[in-house]
């Protein structure tokens, strides 16, 4: 009985090797293309650093998918998708048209090239698309939606719309981002015993050394945000100081910048007035607990008054905004600054 065991046991180790191949060498699924945008709520951020010309490149992935190396070349074929956008916009939104993402028009992007070719031994190639960001109004919020065109040469993989990329476009500047804002009173008229506030104002970029915010207390939602744009242009610097440790008086390498700001609006029913001087100050320091993050802080210091004419259609009602607003940055050393703005 031991040695039939033994026999069968034998028999069966051979049934399973000589039954084994090599089928996990072969491709386990099909070898489609697609595109590689991280969703975030349903589109892609990208945040590009605007350029003195406000010109700039960004590369998108293109993959083949598989278990295996892809062995073959192709040339995928890439275009704007102008169907899913607005679909995305009801679905998400409704009605609330004031908070659609728009279609980025053609002026302000270009292809290099129709087509990403990925040759044989490689699963991923970049496609570039070339974004000319001057004159671009950030009061909205701009997508280049972005499609694989069908070709009888490549299988799109369409799980999930992964040959669609709905790219939200972010560009950022030195000083663009969120500022608090809860230390800038808005006074109405000319009462100035009691005040309002903002959390917070958003400040997206003009160009590259100019970012705008809505005045006082607009609502940044608001339909109406885009006849409350205030321009804030940071001025070449009045001084540039080395900042020295206070323990053992070496140079710090760290800068503390000072200057003025050229503050201005192109919506003439605003009616926007600056009193003094605006100022920036730019101080720079090193996180305790991590020394390779670099803190830059930014305070605005200004006084202004500005008329709200879209809350009444026979009354315009006067405010004075008057206070700082601050955004600190953490810059991380060890990354290019040009992938900072994700981290922000």
């Amino acid at each position: 009985m031991k040695k039939l065991n033994l026999y069968l046991a034998l028999f069966g180790t051979l049934l399973f090797f000589f039954g084994c191949n090599d089928e996990w060498k072969n491709e386990q699924y099909s070898q489609m293309v697609s595109l590689k945008a991280p969703i975030n709520d349903d589109v892609t951020f990208i945040y590009l650093r605007y350029t003195d010309d406000g010109e700039v490149t960004y590369k998108l992935p293109v993959i083949v998918s598989g278990s295996q190396m892809n062995n073959k070349d192709y040339s995928v074929r890439i275009g704007t998708d102008n169907d899913t956008l607005g679909l995305l916009n009801t679905q998400i939104y409704g009605h609330r048209e004031d908070l659609y993402f728009h279609q980025l028009p053609e002026q302000f992007y270009e292809f290099p090239k129709e087509s990403c070719f990925i040759p044989s031994g490689s699963s991923k190639e970049l496609f570039e698309v070339n974004f000319k960001f001057a004159g671009l109004d950030l009061v909205e919020k701009w997508v280049l939606p972005l499609t694989i065109l069908a070709d009888d040469s490549y299988t799109m993989n369409t799980y999930k719309g992964r040959q669609k990329a709905l790219l939200n476009v972010r560009p950022f500047n030195d000083y663009s981002g969120s500022y608090g804002a809860t230390s800038m009173n808005v006074y109405f008229g000319t009462n100035t015993s009691s005040y309002m506030m903002a959390t917070s104002r958003t400040a997206q970029v003009v160009d590259e050394n100019t970012i705008f915010f809505y005045a006082g207390i607009t609502e940044e939602l608001s339909d109406q945000r885009g006849e409350y744009k205030v321009k804030c242009k940071f001025l070449e610097p009045i001084s540039v100081d080395s900042i020295y440790d206070s323990k053992t008086g070496e140079n710090t390498g760290l800068l503390l910048t000072k200057g003025e700001l050229e503050v201005s609006s192109d919506i003439s029913d605003l009616n926007l007035h600056v009193e003094g001087t605006p100022t920036y100050t730019i101080t720079e320091e090193f996180d305790i607990d991590r020394p390779f993050i670099l803190k830059r802080t930014y305070t605005l210091t200004m006084t202004y008054t500005y008329e709200d004419t879209t809350s009444s259609e026979t009354a315009a009602f006067p405010y004075r905004c008057v206070g700082t607003m601050t955004m600190q940055r953490n810059i991380n050393t060890l990354v290019p600054f040009e992938d900072q703005a994700i981290l922000w």
